[in-house]
C-alpha cells in the first residue's frame, strides 16, 4: 500500500500576512464563488472596501439572479464585539440581506448571538458564521477550506423548498452553457476567428475570460438580460488603467470604435468594455452576436497589447 499523506493546519497569516490581503483575495470572483458554494448562494463579484458612512465593509456582494445584498466581514484571530457590531452596522448601511462573517476561530458567545439574531430577525435577512482554515499535504501548495458554523434555521429547508428558483438558476447555467458552446463551436469553425479562442469547455457564469497574452489583464466577454460585452479586465492595477486612459483617444482610433471605461475606486477591478444593448431572452440568430463577439475581441486582442 503506498503511503499516504498527512493533512496539516497551516497559520492562516503564512498565506496572507494582513486581513486586508485576505479580504482582497476572497473578494475575487472565484474564490466568492467557492465561499457561495459551501454557503449554498450565487454569490456575484463583490466590491471591496465598501463605502458605508465613514467606514468601510470589507466586501459588498450580490446574489446572482436576485437583487439580495451581500455584506461580507473578515475576522483575523477569534471573534469579538466589536466585529459583530460591524457586521450589523455594515449591513444596515448598505441595505443587504444576507451578512457572512468570515472568521478564524469563533467563541461561543458569538455563536450564540447569530443563532438569536436568525431567529429573531425577519424571513428575508440571513445571517452566516463562516470558519476559515488552510490545509496542505507535505509539500502541497496550501489550500483554504470554508465551513459553516452557523446559518439561518430554516435556511436547508428553505433551498430543498425552493424547487422554482433551484430550477430557474439551473435554467439560467444551461442557457449560459449553452451560449458560450456556440460561441467556442462558432469560432472553431471558422477560418478567421479559429485562432481567437484556445478555451475548448463552456463556463456557466454570465462571463467568458481570454487571455490576451498578458498577466497584467486580460479580455473578458459577458452575457447578460439586456447586453452583451467584450472588454478587458484588469484586477487591482489602476496605474495600468489610467496607462490606458492616457492613451484612449489612440486606442480607440485604432479599435475603430468607443468603449466604456469604468476606473478602479472601491471595487478590486477595473473595466473598459463595448457594449452591445439587446434583450437576450428573446436572441434568434445566434451567430450575428457570435460575429459580434469575435470582430470585437479579435481587434481589443490586437491594440491592447500594443499600448501596455
Amino acid at each position: 500500500m503506498d503511503v499516504l499523506g498527512r493533512l496539516e493546519t497551516v497559520s492562516i497569516k503564512k498565506v496572507w500576512k494582513l486581513e486586508t490581503d485576505f479580504s482582497a483575495w476572497l473578494a475575487q470572483e472565484e474564490n466568492l464563488k467557492r465561499l457561495g458554494e459551501v454557503v449554498g448562494i450565487d454569490i456575484l463579484e463583490g466590491e471591496a472596501e465598501y463605502g458605508v458612512g465613514d467606514f468601510r465593509a470589507d466586501i459588498l456582494a450580490q446574489e446572482d439572479g436576485s437583487e439580495r445584498r451581500i455584506v461580507i466581514e473578515t475576522q483575523y484571530g477569534s471573534t469579538d464585539h466589536k466585529h459583530l457590531g460591524q457586521v450589523i452596522t455594515y449591513a444596515a448601511g448598505a441595505n443587504a440581506d444576507i451578512l457572512i462573517w468570515v472568521v478564524e476561530d469563533a467563541r461561543d458567545e458569538h455563536r450564540a448571538a447569530i443563532q438569536w439574531l436568525n431567529e429573531h430577525t425577519s424571513e428575508k435577512i440571513a445571517i452566516f458564521l463562516v470558519k476559515i482554515e488552510v490545509f496542505k499535504i507535505g509539500d502541497s501548495a496550501p489550500a483554504p477550506n470554508f465551513s459553516v458554523l452557523e446559518r439561518p434555521n430554516n435556511w436547508l429547508k428553505t433551498t430543498r423548498k425552493s424547487e422554482d428558483e433551484s430550477e430557474a438558476t439551473q435554467r439560467r447555467h444551461q442557457r449560459r452553457y449553452a451560449w458560450w458552446s456556440g460561441l467556442i463551436d462558432y469560432v472553431s469553425a471558422s477560418k478567421k476567428y479559429s485562432r481567437l479562442l484556445t478555451r475548448k469547455t463552456a463556463p456557466r457564469d454570465h462571463w467568458m475570460d481570454v487571455g490576451v497574452g498578458s498577466s497584467k489583464f486580460h479580455a473578458c466577454l459577458c452575457f447578460k438580460k439586456d447586453c452583451i460585452t467584450v472588454g478587458i479586465y484588469i484586477r487591482k492595477d489602476k496605474d495600468l488603467f489610467n496607462h490606458f486612459y492616457a492613451q484612449k483617444d489612440a486606442i480607440e482610433r485604432e479599435l475603430g470604435f468607443k468603449m466604456v471605461w469604468a476606473p478602479l475606486e472601491t471595487k478590486q477591478a477595473s473595466r473598459i468594455d463595448v457594449i452591445y444593448e439587446v434583450d437576450t431572452s428573446t436572441i434568434e440568430n445566434c451567430e450575428a452576436y457570435f460575429e459580434w463577439y469575435c470582430e470585437h475581441l479579435k481587434a481589443i486582442k490586437e491594440v491592447f497589447p500594443k499600448y501596455a
